[in-house]
C-alpha cells in the first residue's frame, strides 16, 4: 500500500499565521472597546439629560407653586385627571404623586426631555414613561404601550420624589453601529490587507520553493545530459589516439561517427537552452514566410526517421487540410514540430505510435499530434506549458529533460498568433492541438 508523504509546515508560514491571528484579535478587541466606549458616552449623556430634567421638575419656584394651587382647586372638582392621548393617572395615587404629575404637565415634560437630549447630542427616537414607586406606569402614551416591558427594565431613569421618569431608545443598537460604521470599514479594510499580504506571501514562498526545486532538477538533468556526451567524446578521442587504432579502419570510422553524433547531441542541447532563454526574455525574432505545413512535417519526420526506427515506432499521417500554407518562421516552427514528435517518442508506452493530423478549420489550420504515451493527469494539464515544469513520472522510462520544450512550443505558437492546448488521459496518451491562422 502506498504511503502518503507528509510535508511539515514551514516555520515562516506558522509565524505568519500567528501574526495574522494576533492582528485580527487586536482589531476585534479594539472594535469591541470602541463600541463599549460609545455606549458609555451615550449612557452618560442620557443620565445627564435626565438629571437636568429631574432637577428642573423638582425645583421649587413661585410660578410652580401658583400652578400647583390652581391645579389643586381644579382637582377638587374632578375625580380623575385625564390627558388626551395619555393613559389616566388612575385612582389610588397619593397627593404627592398627583402633584408631581401636574408639575410634569405644567413643564411639558416631553418637550423638556427632547430639548435636554438634543443639547447633549442625542437625536434618535425615544419613548418616555412615568412610573410610581411600585414600578407601575402612571403616565404612558397609548402608542407607547408596546414598550412598557422595555421601560420597566430600562437603565435610563431618574427619580423625582416618589415617581421616576424612564426612557427607552428602540433604535439604540442600530444607532451605535451606524456611528461606528467608519471604524467597522477601517477594521475590515485592515484585516483584508493583512489577509491579502499573508496569502500573497505564503503563495509566493510556495512558488519560490517550487521554482527552487525545479531549478535544482534542471541543473541535475543538465549535468547528466552534458556528462554523457562529453564522456563519450573523451573515450572516443582516447581510442583514436591509440596507435593500434590506426590499423583498424572500421574502428576509426566508428569512433569518428560516435564523436559526430555526440557533438550533434551537445549542439541540440545548447540550442534548446538558448531557444528557451530567448523565449523567456521576449527577444525571439521571427522571419515570416509562406510555408507548406505538410512539407515541413514530412521533412522533420525524415530527419527523425533513424530515431523512430531505433525505438520501433511508426508514424501515421492524416494530412487532410485543403490549404496547408501558413505564414511562419521556418526555423522556429520546425523546432515546434520536432519538440512535439520528440515528446511523443520519449513518453511512449511500448513501441511509439504517433498520428499527425491536419484539418482545415474555419479560422485557420489545425494540427493534431496524437501519441500512445503515458498520458498526463488532470491536475498537471494546466502546467505542462510552464517554463521548467516537468510532469512527475516517478522512474518511468527514466526520461531526462529540462521542462523547456513545451514552454518554448507555446511561446512560438502564440508569437504566430496561434493557440495550443492538450487533451490527455493517463495511460491512454496525449493529443496536442495547434490552431494557426492563415
Amino acid at each position: 500500500m502506498a504511503r502518503t508523504r507528509k510535508y511539515p509546515i514551514p516555520w515562516f508560514v506558522l509565524a505568519m499565521i500567528m501574526a495574522f491571528l494576533t492582528m485580527s484579535t487586536v482589531q476585534v478587541i479594539w472594535l469591541r472597546s470602541s463600541i463599549e466606549m460609545k455606549k458609555q458616552i451615550f449612557t452618560d449623556n442620557v443620565f445627564h439629560s435626565l438629571s437636568q430634567v429631574g432637577e428642573i421638575a423638582t425645583r421649587p419656584t413661585t410660578g410652580i407653586l401658583q400652578l400647583e394651587l390652581e391645579a389643586l382647586s381644579q382637582a377638587q372638582s374632578s375625580a380623575t385627571l385625564v390627558q388626551p392621548g395619555r393613559a389616566s393617572i388612575g385612582d389610588g395615587l397619593d397627593e404627592a404623586e398627583a402633584r408631581m404629575l401636574r408639575r410634569f404637565d405644567a413643564f411639558h415634560l416631553d418637550s423638556l426631555i427632547g430639548i435636554s437630549l438634543q443639547k447633549h447630542g442625542i437625536e434618535i427616537p425615544w419613548v418616555m414613561g412615568v412610573f410610581d414607586r411600585y414600578g407601575q406606569p402612571v403616565r404612558l402614551a397609548e402608542a407607547d404601550e408596546m414598550y412598557r416591558t422595555n421601560l420597566e427594565v430600562t437603565p435610563f431613569q431618574t427619580a423625582t420624589e416618589t415617581l421616576s421618569i424612564r426612557l427607552h431608545f428602540p433604535s439604540l443598537p442600530r444607532y451605535l453601529l451606524y456611528n461606528l460604521l467608519g471604524q467597522f470599514a477601517l477594521t475590515g479594510l485592515m484585516l483584508s490587507i493583512i489577509a491579502w499580504g499573508f496569502f500573497s506571501a505564503v503563495i509566493g514562498a510556495a512558488r519560490n520553493k517550487r521554482i527552487d526545486r525545479i531549478r535544482r532538477d534542471l541543473m541535475n538533468n543538465l549535468t547528466h545530459e552534458l556528462k554523457t556526451p562529453i564522456s563519450t567524446i573523451g573515450l572516443a578521442s582516447e581510442a583514436l589516439g591509440d596507435p593500434d587504432m590506426l590499423k583498424d579502419a572500421d574502428g576509426t570510422k566508428h569512433y569518428i561517427a560516435l564523436i559526430k553524433e555526440e557533438n550533434k547531441r551537445l549542439g541540440v542541447l545548447v540550442e534548446n537552452v538558448l531557444q528557451a532563454s530567448l523565449a523567456d526574455s521576449g527577444k525571439m525574432q521571427l522571419y515570416m514566410q509562406s510555408i507548406n505545413a505538410h512539407d515541413l512535417i514530412k521533412e522533420v519526420l525524415r530527419n527523425l526517421a533513424i530515431q523512430i526506427r531505433k525505438r520501433g515506432g511508426r508514424v501515421e499521417l492524416l494530412l487532410d487540410a485543403n490549404n496547408p500554407i501558413i505564414e511562419a518562421d521556418r526555423i522556429h516552427f520546425t523546432n515546434v514540430i520536432f519538440n512535439l514528435i520528440d515528446n511523443a517518442l520519449k513518453y511512449s508506452l511500448g513501441d511509439p505510435h504517433l498520428t499527425i493530423t491536419t484539418v482545415q478549420a474555419t479560422d485557420g489550420l489545425e494540427l493534431r499530434f496524437q501519441d500512445n504515451g503515458i498520458g498526463i493527469a488532470k491536475e498537471h494539464l494546466g502546467k505542462v506549458f510552464d517554463s521548467l515544469y516537468r510532469v512527475p513520472t516517478g522512474n518511468v522510462h527514466d526520461v531526462k529533460g529540462f521542462g523547456l520544450g513545451l514552454s518554448y512550443v507555446q511561446t512560438v505558437v502564440e508569437r504566430h498568433n496561434g493557440r495550443i492546448r492538450v487533451e490527455s488521459e493517463l495511460e491512454k496518451g496525449s493529443t496536442f492541438i495547434l490552431l494557426l491562422p492563415q
